[in-house]
């Protein structure tokens, strides 16, 4: 089977292509920046030097002030609807928006790739650099603090109920108080991903490696997978489980050669526990689509949620995570989460796991189609993934023409653009996986990627990078002119 490549910079040449043919939860020179008037400048033994606190700004969304919740909401009348309490560009072009999370005090968190970022007082994390964390309010319109970092944001999570965040970075990995004022510590070299457990257990993934810290930063055990893609990484504390996810191309049989998704599952001395998917090559049978499994996180339920994508119908995902020879518990309701008329084109698919077990517990694919081509399959990837406090999935990526009421997608009261070359999307599925409460694009005549989802209580966030300009400008001030985006709205009750 062919490779499935990444998503970069694919989306307007290569679907122009496609349609053609068929269809309360960097880089860049180093800089070392002097901290401003009201700023705190911290190296990675605490505090150097502190300047007066600053006083609240009088611009509007500039400035610290008190933070409260937002109450949850009901959902749309229509999946194609979203009311967004914010839709922001921030940084400028090339910059990205990365990751992002909700704090215990339904504070939203922010990371990326930002060269700059206007107002809000400023925490400086070593010598700075590109690398930034903003903490805004939980309708995404008041920036709270921003953190500078010496190494650029690729991925960030908050500890439920402590609230410390785990920072993966360019240069290592950083554990950052509840407050993002000072670095509890920091370990490592580049790190692509980082998980925290609700007892402090960090993992960070480097590589095909994963290291675990227990909340002090002493290290507990390295967990090796040489050989193998390794994409992500999620801690769950309660049954003290990390999981990695990824794929390994394999040979033999009658799927030469192909890619296999896996998922592991490891206790905190790296000792194998659980193992998903990863089945020998001779067990496949004809399951000969290339699979891989790109993201899992630990939702605000307790359990644990994989997003992946498989090039064809023919895939692994449509048989039991444990067993080739059974059927998933997947979830039909219409075309565009059953896997026909695909083609070899690559599709998401989301799943729910026991994280202490490894029983699959649900799954659903997730498809885009041409509808000018009887509805063929099209191309959809996942970037993120994640689950409210009661089992509503979260999902998002980047999507080909089109997702199902693409054209009806309305944010704030307005009809967005047309599809013009890769969409940045987010999906809201049911706990029981059988309707669509949001499906929606923030594209609005651009084109990128959706890095980043997190909701908790009446919060809920998207990170997204912006490939080209044109995604929806919601209410409040802006903190940027391009690369990176945020877009904010109310959690579900």
């Amino acid at each position: 089977m062919h490779p499935i490549s990444r998503p970069r910079r694919w989306l307007a040449a290569a679907v122009g292509l496609v349609l053609l043919s068929s269809g309360c939860g960097g880089g860049g020179p180093r800089r070392a920046d002097a901290p401003a008037a009201g700023s705190t400048s911290i190296g990675p033994d605490g505090p150097a030097a502190t300047a007066a606190a600053p006083t609240p700004s009088g611009r509007a969304g500039l400035g610290a002030a008190a933070v409260t919740c937002p109450q949850p909401a009901g959902p749309p009348g229509s999946p194609s609807r979203l009311g967004p309490t914010a839709g922001s560009y921030l940084g400028r072009a090339g910059d990205a928006a990365t990751a992002v999370d909700v704090t215990p005090a339904c504070q939203i968190v922010l990371g990326g790739r930002f060269t700059a970022v206007p107002g809000g007082p400023t925490t400086t994390i070593g010598a700075g650099g590109a690398g930034t964390l903003l903490l805004l309010d939980g309708a995404g319109r008041r920036l709270v603090r921003t953190v500078r970092l010496a190494g650029a944001v690729e991925d960030l999570e908050v500890r439920h109920g402590g609230g410390e965040i785990a920072v993966a970075t360019d240069r290592g990995v950083v554990l950052l108080d509840a407050a993002a004022r000072r670095a509890r510590w920091q370990r490592g070299t580049a790190a692509g991903r980082v998980a925290i457990g609700s007892a402090g257990t960090v993992a960070a993934l480097r590589g095909s490696a994963v290291t675990v810290y227990d909340l002090g930063g002493a290290t507990l055990s390295r967990i090796s997978l040489s050989g193998r893609t390794v994409s992500d990484v999620a801690v769950d504390d309660r049954s003290g489980s990390i999981v990695v996810s990824g794929f390994r191309q394999a040979g033999g049989a009658r799927c030469t050669p192909v890619q296999i998704a896996f998922v592991h599952a490891y206790d905190r001395r790296g000792t194998l526990r659980w193992r998903a998917y990863d089945h020998p090559v001779q067990a496949l049978g004809d399951l000969c689509a290339d699979s891989r499994a790109d993201r899992v996180a630990m939702g605000r339920d307790g359990r644990l949620y994989l997003a992946g994508e498989t090039a064809g119908g023919n895939t692994i995902f449509s048989r039991s995570a444990a067993d080739p020879g059974r059927p998933a518990p997947n979830v039909v309701t219409d075309d565009f989460s059953r896997a026909s008329n695909t083609g070899d084109a690559h599709y998401t698919y989301l799943a729910r796991f026991d994280p202490a077990s490894g029983r699959q517990l649900a799954g659903q694919v997730v498809i885009s189609r041409i509808d000018s081509k009887g509805d063929r399959g099209n191309t959809i990837r996942p970037l993120a993934v994640t689950a409210d406090e009661s089992g509503r999935i979260y999902a998002g990526g980047v999507s080909a023409y089109q997702i199902a009421g693409r054209s009806r997608v309305t944010l704030g009261g307005r009809r967005l653009a047309p599809y013009a070359g890769g969409d940045a999307w987010v999906l809201v599925l049911s706990a029981d996986l059988r309707r669509r409460l949001t499906w929606v694009v923030f594209t609005d005549g651009g084109a990128g990627v959706v890095r980043g989802v997190a909701v908790s209580g009446g919060v809920a966030a998207a990170a997204a990078q912006v490939d080209e300009a044109g995604f929806w400008r919601g209410p409040g001030p802006s903190f940027g002119t391009g690369g990176g985006y945020l877009a904010a709205w109310p959690g579900l009750r």
